[in-house]
């Protein structure tokens, strides 16, 4: 079977599988061709479709190496952010092989590159600013130096094999995150068929949400680069899930989002506990044990931390880090959430480099589909005058009249669902912001390490909640009048 034939019956059989599981975020309508990396001439895909494509870019992305991108309005599942958007892809990397990656650096906050198990769990990962530029003639990487620009070009690479986080033993070379390894208990078994993420936040540019720079072009050649084995197809957009941005939105979100839910049907949800609490995200056994022990009444902490169920999970992102609130409307139809906010790159006053992360965002989800119902970015965020934060979430119906962001509040839709999890994230911490969420270990408690910044929740009685106007009185009366009777 030709090399051709082989990585195309895999990205096939593992593009259906991941549809569901892209997670982001923001539909466009026409691309960039001009900005996207020439492809090389050696392309992997059949004689009729490079005939039909008559060019590097794939009409409608058929046939392009980039198999899927996320898009909220059809795949709304494993979590997204309204501000990212994620291009996935898989390449069958073995030790005689590498993935080569060709691109520019976008006009965006952020972006990286992810490799995962089966399980979905990111196994290695390379972030934006430690991609050594390959276009020596231009100012260097815009996220790592303060005023160069973006365009430039840069090239990475996947190699085969476990991961330095996963080994210490294993030296990272320049530009490279790898494969991985998948566990079965004792058992590491290599993961030969790499499905990795392509992910931009907060773009400023490109129509596709790309930073205006174009997909980066995906080569595959020998481990040690001496010859190319193919370029796979580039497109502007690929195939999966909207026929390369072709088809129109459905609406079913804003649909979705437009229903009220009956509080008489305020049915039990094993995520929320009365009063709330919020929790950080280590992996998806965690998760499991602690639902279990929201169902049983039993403290399954200890019996989560025996179990090792690697870390992550949910196609999340190495470089994010998440705490989660869960509420039910059996507790109540009006949910509260506050914190001290970080400061993020790009933020009026704020040196760069100096800011405390590089982004920060809240998502309002449900559980069991794992939609986002909405979301804000920090530079959405109102804040009061300590420079607090303070989430209300309710239906529309529920909403008070003085949960304006004037008064400092940030509201964000419940959804027609029983259940509500207010997902926070902390991307790239600054090593001196000892409060973020990265620092928090199994067994810490949120407050000793966040102080400030840790989230609070808390479920409030519409008929406290507009006793005040100000977001910080506001959200100390609701706490008082829950600890009272609770």
């Amino acid at each position: 079977m030709k090399l051709s034939q082989v990585f195309t019956a895999a990205v096939a059989g593992t593009a259906f599988a991941l549809l569901g599981a892209c997670s982001s975020e923001d539909v466009r309508t026409t691309a960039n061709p001009g900005a996207s990396p020439a492809a090389s001439s050696n392309v992997l895909s059949s004689e009729s479709l490079a005939q039909a494509m008559g060019g590097s870019e794939t009409p409608l992305g058929l046939g392009c190496g980039w198999i899927a991108a996320s898009d909220p309005d059809k795949a709304n599942i494993a979590f997204p952010d309204s501000e990212a958007k994620y291009w996935v892809a898989a390449a069958p990397v073995s030790p005689q092989t590498r993935l080569r990656i060709d691109g520019r650096y976008p006009d965006a906050r952020y972006f990286s590159y992810n490799a995962y198990d089966a399980a979905l769990r990111p196994t290695d990962a390379v972030a934006d600013f430690e991609l050594t530029p390959s276009d020596k003639g231009r100012e260097g990487n815009p996220f790592a130096r303060k005023g160069a620009k973006p365009g430039g070009a840069y090239t990475a690479y996947l190699e085969y094999g476990a991961s330095p986080v996963q080994n210490p033993d294993v030296q990272r070379k320049p530009n490279t995150f790898y494969t991985g390894e998948i566990g079965f208990g004792p058992l590491n078994i290599p993961n030969a068929l790499a499905v990795f993420i392509y992910r931009v936040y907060v773009s400023n540019t490109g129509e596709f949400f790309d930073g205006g720079v174009g997909l980066p072009t995906l080569t595959l050649e020998t481990a040690d680069g001496s010859r190319e084995l193919g370029t796979l197809p580039n497109c502007a957009e690929p195939l999966l899930p909207s026929a390369g941005g072709a088809t129109p939105p459905l609406g079913l979100n804003e649909l979705l989002l437009g229903l009220d839910y009956p509080n008489q049907l305020a049915l039990p949800f094993p995520t929320a506990t009365n009063p709330p609490n919020t929790l950080k995200f280590f992996s998806l056994g965690d998760t499991a044990f602690r639902i279990a022990g929201n169902v049983t009444g039993q403290d399954t902490s200890m019996l989560g931390g025996r179990v090792d169920s690697g870390s992550g999970g949910f196609l999340s992102n190495v470089h994010n880090a998440y705490t989660s609130t869960g509420f039910a409307r059996r507790y109540g139809s009006l949910a509260m959430v506050r914190a001290k906010a970080p400061t993020y790159r790009g933020q009026a006053g704020v040196e760069f480099g100096q800011e405390q992360l590089r982004y920060w965002s809240l998502c309002g989800n449900e559980f069991a589909t794992q939609r986002f119902t909405d979301c804000a970015a920090d530079f959405q965020v109102p804040l009061d005058d300590q420079g607090f934060f303070t989430v209300v979430i309710s239906d529309p119906a529920d909403r008070p009249a003085n949960a304006t962001a004037e008064n400092g509040f940030l509201w964000l839709p419940w959804g027609p669902y029983p259940d509500q999890l207010l997902l926070y994230r902390h991307m790239l911490h600054n090593p001196e912001f000892t409060e973020a969420i990265q620092n928090v270990e199994k067994g810490d408690a949120l407050a000793d390490v966040m102080k400030d910044f840790a989230p609070v929740g808390i479920y409030c009685d519409p008929n406290v909640f507009t006793q005040s106007n100000r977001s910080g009185e506001v959200f100390a009366l609701c706490e008082q009048d829950q600890n009272t009777n609770q």
